[in-house]
Order: structure tokens, then sequence, then C-alpha cells
């Protein structure tokens, strides 16, 4: 059967958009033509216009132009239906949120719109506080110190070392390395040969990692290890097939918003025998933390708690279970006792959002709660739900 081939002008009005619109994205190298007329017309044909519905669900999905690019460019990167759905339940859920505090606000009284006007801003602009979050180190540092007071005779990073299984040569992979922690704790127990890549999002994690591993150089020459630090988004992860003996995503998948995408793609880049190790928390972790801020000031948002609720212990099984033949999860034993109040209000103002804002003006009625209840108890009691699952091919 003969192809059927349709213009420029044809492909446009099938899909809404302008001439100028096809003519902008041929410039951009996105939709180019499948063939020319004598005249020098352009045709496109069935999968030209494939290719068009998901450049503009890309866009409709609020991905820039350069973040389009990417993902049509990468290899086995086509935005599938079942993940263009999954991104548009996400983007339904927060529209609903939204519509529903414009609701509230309508419909409260004077006194308390202001309350629901935070809501609306802070919902608002979610995606830009979590960026900003990472873009420096020194949030993430806040909240790793709070777990200087962990119950576990094994720090986080050891625990997690451990159980990576590393052998001499080995090609290894960190999705999200933030600081570079896990290695620069376990620097001394790497084995031999390593080619370890770190990468994050964020050039200032990446400069930290670099400091903090900086001390080892000479250690790690010694040893034949090399480190390359890189530049990655998750969301448009792109593996050399069966590339890595071991790729790992230390507490990060939940801030993938393609992450049926980005999973498929890290099994695609294990050799066989490899391992992938992501770890998560679980539903009740730091909710003691979490209750006494509500009670404190209930303005303060907590953005971590919808943040990462998509990949937790209680539903990353199922997650992975599509990619992966053996799966085992395993969680630590693991709480926090806190006798430092300085400890508490740095984790607190650490949140994304408004909470630094609020303790500007309120961190000593803060402190002064803390103090009454360590008076009390003499600590405070945080239990913690974290585990890793380690994945098979």
């Amino acid at each position: 059967m003969e192809e059927t081939l349709y213009t420029a002008g044809e492909i446009a009005r099938i899909a809404g958009v302008s001439l100028r619109t096809i003519r902008f994205y041929d410039e951009k190298g996105l939709l180019k033509p499948v063939s020319y007329s004598e005249a020098g017309y352009r045709y496109y044909n069935q999968e030209s216009l494939a290719i068009l519905q998901r450049i503009l669900m890309l866009k409709y999905l609020g991905f820039s132009l350069q973040r389009i690019e990417e993902v049509m460019a990468s290899r086995n990167m086509e935005l599938q239906l079942s993940e263009q759905k999954e991104l548009l339940i996400q983007k339904k859920r927060k529209l609903e949120e939204i519509i529903s505090s414009i609701e509230l606000m309508e419909n409260s009284r004077e006194k308390d719109k202001c309350g629901f006007l935070i809501r609306l801003l802070n919902l608002l602009t979610e995606d830009e506080k979590i960026q900003e979050q990472y873009r420096t180190a020194d949030n993430l540092e806040k909240r790793i110190r709070l777990h200087d007071y962990s119950t576990s005779p094994l720090g986080w990073m050891e625990w997690v070392y451990e159980r990576l299984e590393l052998k001499a040569g080995e090609r290894v992979l960190e999705l999200g390395c933030g600081t570079g922690l896990l290695w620069q704790e376990n620097a001394r127990r790497l084995p031999e040969g390593l080619r370890l890549t770190l990468t994050d999002r964020s050039e200032g994690m990446l400069e930290k990692a670099r400091e903090n591993l900086s001390p080892f150089r000479e250690l790690l020459e010694a040893k034949g290890i090399r480190v390359e630090y890189r530049i990655c988004d998750a969301d448009s992860l792109v593996l050399e097939r069966e590339s890595h003996d071991c790729i790992v995503a230390n507490h990060m998948l939940y801030h993938v918003k393609r992450r049926e995408a980005c999973i498929r793609e890290i099994a695609r880049g294990l050799k066989p025998g490899g391992r992938f190790l992501c770890s998560t928390i679980g539903d009740g972790h730091m909710r003691e933390l979490h209750e006494i801020v509500e009670a404190f000031d209930a303005r303060i948002e907590m953005p971590f708690r919808s943040i990462t609720g998509g990949f937790r212990l209680e539903n990353a099984m199922e997650q992975l279970r599509p990619h992966f033949t053996r799966i085992e999860r395993m969680d630590q034993e693991n709480d926090l006792i806190v006798d430092d109040i300085e400890a508490i209000c740095d984790y607190v103002s650490s949140y994304p959002g408004n909470a630094a804002c609020i303790l500007e003006q309120r961190g000593e009625e803060l402190r002064g709660l803390l103090r009454q209840r360590m008076d009390r108890e003499g600590a405070i009691f945080i239990h913690k739900s974290a585990g890793i699952f380690r994945c098979r091919l």
C-alpha cells in the first residue's frame, strides 16, 4: 500500500497548529520532512504525526525547548503513551489542588484568605523551590546533620555501601550523587580499578562532591580508581547498553518525573549480572518531627511529604518489578534520639518553601517549645523508615 504523505500545510491543519510552527520545528531538527517534491515542497508521513504529537505533549507538560530537543534526540527516549498518561495525571492532581485552594479562598472569611493565598502561592512555585533546594549543598547538609543522632551502629552511607558489593575493576554509576557523601565516607574501602561516574543535575552539588573527594586523590590514584563527574538529569537519562556493573540511586528516584522511563533505561544500561540499588523512605519516616512542626505552625510547608510519595518503600516494588527479575528489599533498623535544639531547627529551616522565612520570625518560639520538651523527656525521639532495593536483571 502506498504511503500517505502530507504537505507542511496539511500536517499543520491536522494538528491544529500554524504553518510557522511546523517550519520552526523543522529548523530545530525536531520534525524533519521525510521527502521533498521536485518543486521543493516538504512532505511528512504518519510517523511525522506521531513525532509532532510527542513534541506538543512535551510542550503542554511544561518541558522547555532545550529539554524537548534532548528528549527527542535521545535513543529509546520516546515518550510512550503510558508515560504521557502518568505525567498528565500528575498535572491533573496539581491543577485540582490549585482549583481547590482558589475555591476555599473564594468562600473563606476575610481573615482566613491570607492563609489560603499562601497555600496557593506554594502550590504554584513547588517545582521552583525543589530546584532551588538542590542548587547548592547547604540545605542537604543541614538535613544530613540531624542524622548524626542515629541509633544505628552503622551510618546510612556505610550501610548502603556494604550492600553495593563492589568488586575490583567494576564500572559504577551514581545518579543524583549530591555531595558525594557515599564515596567520601567509604573512600578507603573502595576496591582497586573502580571506574566511578558521579552524576547530578546540579553543578553546585557536583562541585561539592569534587571538593569532598579531593583529600582522597592520592589514595584513589594509588588504587587505580578513576572518578568522573558529569551533569545528568535522570528525567532524560540515556546510557550505553550493558555498560555498567552497578548503578546507584540513593534517595532520589522520587524526584524523577519520568520514573518509568528512567528505570527502564537503568535496566538497559546494566551488564548481565549487574545490579541496581535504589534507596527511599517509608510512610512513617520522620513522623514525630512532622507532627511537632505542624503543631507549632501549620503554615510551614513540608512538601517532601508529598514529593516522596511517588516512590516509597510501600510502592517501589511494583515499579521495579517490570524491569528486574530479582529484587531484594532491605530496611535499616534505625531511629533518631536528638538532644540538640539547633540541629532540629536547622533541619526544619532547610525545608523547601516558607519554613526559613517563618523561622526568622518565630525561631525563638520553636526553640522554647523544643527546650520544654527536652527538659521533660531528655531528648526527642524521631522514627526513621528507610531502606534499599537491590535489583538484578
